[in-house]
């Protein structure tokens, strides 16, 4: 991935969703930071799974969600990185914790449905524990759904989960490498690129969601050179 590539996918996935609504909807509950003991927390957390196309956290069972969650938080959030660490930084055992704890997530009960009369759980799943990573640490984890995960032959485990923060982390590093070169530092790539509110991680997910998701492919500099021949070439009116 190029920087121009990346640009273009996020200036797309900005255009087309709606899902900035309830993302910045959640920074502003939780003022970037994420505590899974606190109960409008995690309220705000499930309204916008909601928003994000996540219907396993069926709104009836928001409770037993939080609760479910919060239980899993006393396990696995010490082992977390910090807020402040980058997906980058991260190092392999860093990255194989995250895998144990993405694993057990996804086993968490979402909420419970009926059947021919009988009463079953519903797991987060892997799209669902990608999601809550990502919301507690959001300069670490990257989200993904099912048509990235498939576009990227990962089936959704523990280790799948590794594999893609291990692909990524190598996307950030070259991203940040290739920025640098035109004297952009790291931490204003966000803005550089029109996503100011966005993490370096949530833009890889904007870039696969456009590119993988929906289907959309960067242009070739070989076009974009010719639309910047167009445009400084613009006739006299």
């Amino acid at each position: 991935m190029r920087l121009f590539e990346l640009a273009y996918a996020c200036r797309v996935y900005g255009g087309l969703t709606q899902f900035d609504v309830g993302y910045l909807r959640l920074l502003d509950k939780t003022g970037g930071a994420l505590d899974f003991g606190n109960s409008v927390h995690m309220k705000a957390l499930l309204v916008w799974l909601n928003s994000w196309g996540c219907r396993q956290f069926a709104v009836d069972h928001h409770h037993s969600a939080a609760e479910s969650i919060c239980r899993w938080a006393g396990r696995w959030e010490p082992r977390l990185p910090d807020r402040l660490a980058t997906l980058d930084r991260l190092s392999d055992r860093d990255i194989t914790d995250a895998g144990d704890a993405f694993a057990d997530l996804s086993q968490c009960l979402a909420s419970r449905r009926t059947r021919n009369d009988k009463q079953y759980d519903v797991q987060v799943g892997p799209t669902g524990a990608a999601k809550i990573l990502f919301a507690a640490r959001p300069r670490a984890f990257p989200p993904w759904d099912d048509p990235i995960r498939e576009y990227l032959g990962l089936d959704g485990t523990g280790r799948s989960y590794c594999e893609y923060l291990a692909q990524v982390r190598e996307q950030i590093k070259q991203l940040c490498n290739e920025a640098a070169e035109f004297g952009i530092p790291a931490g204003i790539i966000p803005g550089e690129v029109g996503r100011p509110r966005s993490t370096i991680p949530k833009l890889i997910d904007e870039y696969n969601w456009v590119t993988a998701t929906r289907g959309f492919s960067p242009p070739e500099p070989s076009e974009i050179a010719k639309w910047h021949r167009w445009s400084s070439q613009l006739p006299d009116t």
